[in-house]
């Protein structure tokens, strides 16, 4: 039981840490951050008011860039191993780039670029100023 919330444009990078730790509190949330055009991906897990790890790629800077904080999940490894496999293969396509987006996708089951036709959408928009 996953609320998506899809924010069209945002402030880079990703709203303050404290606005993330507020909106945790009690529950899971994990945030994804798609910035395609510079080949840039984040994904984190916050927990409890707390951040539990983060996984960030700027393709625009290196495409084998890959930082990482925190405690990763176990499936971590198995994923960075396969992406830089095929990179080292196919140097033309940025797979790096899909590593913080698998891990959120797998917490999640929903990735930004896959449908999600079973699933159901609100879209957040500004309110207007009473005047």
């Amino acid at each position: 039981n996953w609320a998506i919330i899809i924010l069209g444009y945002c402030s880079f990078p990703n709203p303050p840490d404290s606005y993330l730790s507020a909106f945790s509190q009690g529950r899971e949330l994990v945030v994804v951050h798609i910035e395609e055009h510079t080949m840039f991906s984040r994904a984190e897990l916050w927990s409890a008011g707390k951040n539990i790890w983060r996984v960030w790629h700027s393709g625009d800077k290196e495409v084998s860039d890959l930082q990482t904080t925190g405690d990763l999940p176990a499936s971590f490894e198995t994923l960075r191993q396969r992406a830089f496999s095929q990179q080292d293969k196919e140097g033309d396509v940025d797979y790096v780039f899909d590593i913080p987006l698998d891990l959120a996708a797998e917490l999640t089951g929903f990735r930004h670029d896959e449908g999600a036709p079973d699933r159901l959408f609100f879209e957040l928009v500004e309110k207007p100023a009473q005047h």
